[in-house]
């Protein structure tokens, strides 16, 4: 049987060659090829359709959705399309600062109750220990409602020295604000300007400063912040103390001058920082020893060489 190959007609986006008997061409050849089409596609057709119906359902149950959401909520409102009065935003304004005035009262309301428990404790504790005390001690406490110095001081132990050494701004300053002498000194004639560089309180230093403590003053052997500062390293203090305007080459009753004990202690960023602002590496103690002589005691070292040469160098002239 003779076969012919229709070509051409695509079935899945593929060639197929069907055959078919000679004389059944002209009744299917052409006609095929059409049907084959049509039928392709209508079915894509209808699943273009399926899709479409599908998206339709799926807006309309989501519409309902949010109508029934809007219902349970409220009214429904239409957008804002910005043609609002400027009364609504007005009212917008004047509820948002209600409502932080609301939160201002609401803290202050919290500030107080903290404060009306602070109170509370303390009013306790004045009850407990007092019912503590014995009837002596609770007779010292009455007579004492201020700080007396007189009974809590002696030539050695001065309350605003230990107050500062242990860096107790507070308690200083209601000492200073009964009238105590913020430069008054203990047996030894320090201060507690003194006490506080000796103990590197940096803070307490600052606060004596700003409260009007003198930087100049002396303690018996003539030794000022300044000496105390250089040999304790205490290099934020040395700088302060330079803007405070202290005299850089002050010496004390052996004649040792700040950069003789930064020489001794050997402490060559505190020595460079005192020649830059003007110490003078001429002046001698009373052993007629300058601060290079007293570098070179120490032995040959690199230290030694290192301390030598600073001197040599500084001030640049």
């Amino acid at each position: 049987m003779d076969t012919f190959a229709v070509k051409n007609c695509s079935l899945h986006g593929l060639s197929t060659f069907i055959p078919l008997p000679a004389p059944s061409l002209s009744l299917f050849g052409t006609n095929m090829c059409k049907v084959l089409s049509s039928s392709r596609k209508g079915s894509v057709g209808l699943s273009v359709s399926e899709k479409k119906l599908t998206k339709v359902k799926n807006c309309a149950v989501e519409s309902k959705q949010e109508a029934l959401l809007q219902t349970r909520m409220g009214n429904w409102e239409d957008p804002d399309d910005g043609s609002a009065s400027e009364c609504d935003d007005e009212d917008e304004d004047e509820q948002m600062e209600d409502n932080d005035l609301d939160f201002e009262s609401d803290w202050e309301e919290e500030r107080g109750n903290k404060s009306a428990t602070t109170n509370k404790y303390e009013e306790d504790l004045v009850n407990e220990v007092e019912q503590l005390l014995e009837p002596e001690e609770r007779a010292i406490l009455q007579q004492n409602a201020t700080p007396n110095l007189r009974k809590i001081s002696t030539a050695k132990w001065k309350p605003l020295q230990t107050l500062a050494l242990s860096g107790q701004i507070p308690f200083m300053d209601k000492l200073l604000d009964n009238e105590l002498d913020i430069d008054s000194t203990d047996r030894g004639g320090l201060t507690a300007l003194h006490k506080a560089i000796i103990g590197k309180k940096e803070a307490v230093i600052s606060h004596l400063l700003r409260k009007g403590a003198n930087p100049h003053v002396k303690d018996w052997d003539g030794a000022t912040p300044l000496h105390y500062a250089v040999q304790v390293g205490a290099m934020q203090t040395v700088k302060l103390l330079i803007k405070y305007k202290v005299d850089i080459n002050v010496a004390d009753n052996e004649g040792w001058t700040p950069l003789h004990i930064a020489i001794q202690s050997r402490n060559r960023d505190i020595a460079k920082v005192l020649l830059i602002n003007g110490a003078d590496k001429t002046r001698k103690n009373k052993d007629g020893k300058t601060a290079l002589d007293m570098s070179l005691c120490y032995g040959r070292d690199f230290k030694s060489y290192d301390l030598a040469k600073l001197l040599k160098i500084l001030p640049v002239e």
